[in-house]
């Protein structure tokens, strides 16, 4: 089988576009891993069926970017879980954006681990890990605690909460990416300790949203 391949000059400009519009900083060594994962993506797709998004320039914005922004916002050096990481969205991009954070990726569908635990070998990728379990298995485990938990397109904000706080430190914070229908999901709700960062997916002309709450 011929190997998916992206055009890597194509890619670049997408990248750096996406970067320059968000504020992101990303280097060319983390454009090129950040093609590389993307090959492999598609490549495991057609078996696996891991995404629905399958137009490189798409994949670019909508789920690179897109994944990467939100790592304005955690501190250097945090432990940090993918809660439902699916693809690895928000993980395997944000650790290559950011690779002084400590990554736990977890899922329930084991095919999807495997890929990942793949991709982290082949982008030879330190400080990080992905398991095959339930955020609620995860949370009898003692010494389970991160300093943020973040999740993408993963469930309502009344079953999120719930959900990663106890996965949670004493001053964590929970990370929620949400596309332009979020202000359902937390209007007439009391969320403490609640802020929301808006922004706009360059080209794609998306609106997103990230819905942060802290855990006092």
């Amino acid at each position: 089988m011929i190997k998916k391949s992206i055009c890597a000059d194509q890619w670049q400009t997408w990248m750096r576009l996406g970067a320059e519009r968000l504020g992101l900083d990303l280097d060319d060594s983390k454009i090129e891993m950040l093609r590389r994962f993307a090959e492999e993506l598609l490549e495991a797709n057609n078996a696996f069926n891991l995404t629905s998004i399958t137009d490189p320039f798409e994949i670019a914005f909508n789920l690179m970017i897109d994944s990467i922004y939100p790592g304005k916002f955690i501190p250097a050096g945090s432990t940090v879980l993918d809660l439902g990481t699916g693809a690895g969205f928000p993980g395997i991009p944000l650790k290559i954006a950011f690779p002084e954070l400590e990554l736990t990726l977890i899922d329930s569908r084991r095919k999807r681990i495997n890929f990942l635990k793949f991709v982290i070998r082949q982008l030879k990728l330190q400080g990080i890990r992905a398991e095959h379990v339930r955020a609620e298995e995860l949370a009898k485990k003692e010494g389970q605690v991160f300093d943020v938990v973040i999740c993408r397109a993963v469930s309502s904000m009344d079953q999120l909460v719930p959900l990663s706080f106890p996965l949670l430190k004493k001053g964590g914070m929970l990370l929620a990416m949400k596309g332009s229908g979020y202000l359902q999901e937390i209007e007439n709700r009391k969320f403490e300790n609640m802020e929301i960062r808006q922004y706009r997916l360059p080209e794609l002309e998306m609106d997103r949203a990230l819905v942060m709450i802290h855990n006092p």
